[in-house]
């Protein structure tokens, strides 16, 4: 069987899906045309593709636990919808739900569920980690607090007009850089070759996001050539048999050439609070 048959891919348009339900129900791809906004095994052989842990990472540590992370989910795929259920983890207690559709617009949304299948009540929120192509420009509004290192080295930024700004360039850094912000408006933009990854979701304000974690994340490898690109949703408090679920819109559009691509591009943010507001 080659690589490309146990993937499952839902197309609309120029945008295109796939998930690997034998890794984690992992996405592994996700393309404008035929430009890949997502690394594969090439670059990582397990940080790779878009994925789903629990908040906050003090539950587990490291590594993610394997039947959550890269062990075989079940599928269900539909013409535009497809379903993934994960085998229970009983260190954490949690299975992970994974929905992926087609909207009309060519968006895709991904429903993220944490599902508490053990015997007493557990606080998560659900996190979504995706690891992107190097060279490109990340930006997010600014919400309340501060920008914050996590476990690593902090990760060089600017803020301007209330924009945080991350410029990457090819090379890596010596060592991993980790920040963590509180965002606002619920959107986190991703620009590379002029083209546009956009993440849109509901705002989590700063009094219900996990312990020691935050809304927005973003991780720069010193080993390996990717970026992350990260978001948090709402820290929970879940019974027995209940869950939390996290709803993100997965948007990629080419950027018309009139707008300039740049740090502190106030075109560049207004392109996209247009796309966000529609």
């Amino acid at each position: 069987m080659g690589l490309q048959e146990k993937y499952h891919t839902l197309k609309s348009g120029k945008v295109s899906i796939s998930v690997d339900p034998s890794v984690g129900g992992r996405i592994v791809s996700f393309k404008l045309g035929n430009y890949e906004f997502l690394t594969d095994k090439s670059i990582h052989p397990s940080n790779y593709g878009s994925t789903l842990w629990s908040s906050p990472q003090s539950m587990w540590n490291w590594p993610p636990p394997p039947i959550l992370d890269n062990e075989r989910y079940s599928i269900q795929d539909h013409e535009k919808k497809i379903r993934m259920i994960s085998e229970l983890d009983n260190v954490t207690g949690f299975k992970f739900e994974k929905e992926l559709k087609l909207l009309d617009n060519d968006h895709i949304q991904l429903t993220y569920s944490i599902i508490n299948e053990s015997k007493e009540t557990k606080e998560t929120a659900p996190w979504e980690i995706t690891r992107l192509n190097k060279g490109g420009l990340l930006f997010f509004p600014f919400g309340e607090g501060q920008i914050q290192k996590k476990l690593f080295e902090q990760v060089p930024v600017e803020i301007i007009d209330g924009i945080v700004w991350y410029v990457d360039t090819k090379e890596k850094p010596k060592n991993h850089q980790l920040s963590i912000a509180d965002g606002s408006e619920g959107w986190f933009a991703f620009v590379i070759e002029r083209k546009l990854y956009l993440k849109k979701f509901q705002d989590v304000k700063l009094a219900h996001q996990a312990p020691g974690e935050a809304e927005i994340l973003f991780y720069i490898s010193s080993e390996a050539n990717y970026i992350e690109m990260e978001i948090q949703g709402k820290y929970e408090t879940i019974n027995k048999g209940g869950k939390t679920s996290l709803i993100v819109e997965w948007i990629a559009l080419d950027i018309p050439q009139n707008i300039s691509i740049s740090k502190g591009s106030s075109e560049l943010v207004r392109f996209v609070r247009n796309i966000i507001q529609r």
